[in-house]
């Protein structure tokens, strides 16, 4: 899980066209939405030094996932959305992700 998480992080935060891309809304209405809509639940919680928290949601259910990036001040922004998120490391290869 760590490495997809910080090679999510490192792919999304490279990307200049990303940051065009981005939706960004206030934290607790994003996670409200994705738990409304997708089932989607906090799976993991990174800290980011100067730039916030690195989230990952994930569906039991539905098997969506997300990552956000959530800045100091309490917005939340989708750095990318897949299917297929396993949290065994052998399985990664299977793990299909959108920006």
């Amino acid at each position: 899980m760590k490495k997809l998480l910080l090679a999510l992080a490192l792919f999304a935060g490279s990307s200049s066209i990303l940051a065009a891309q981005m939706l960004c809304v206030d934290r607790v209405d994003m996670l409200d939405r994705l738990a409304s809509e997708y089932g989607e639940e906090l799976i993991e919680v990174k800290m980011m030094e100067e730039h916030g928290l690195l989230e990952v949601l994930k569906s039991r259910t539905k098997g969506t996932w997300t990552l956000l990036l959530t800045k100091p001040g309490g917005i939340s922004c989708v750095l990318a959305t897949g299917k297929g998120l396993d949290t065994v490391e052998e399985n990664l290869n299977n793990v299909e992700y959108e920006l």
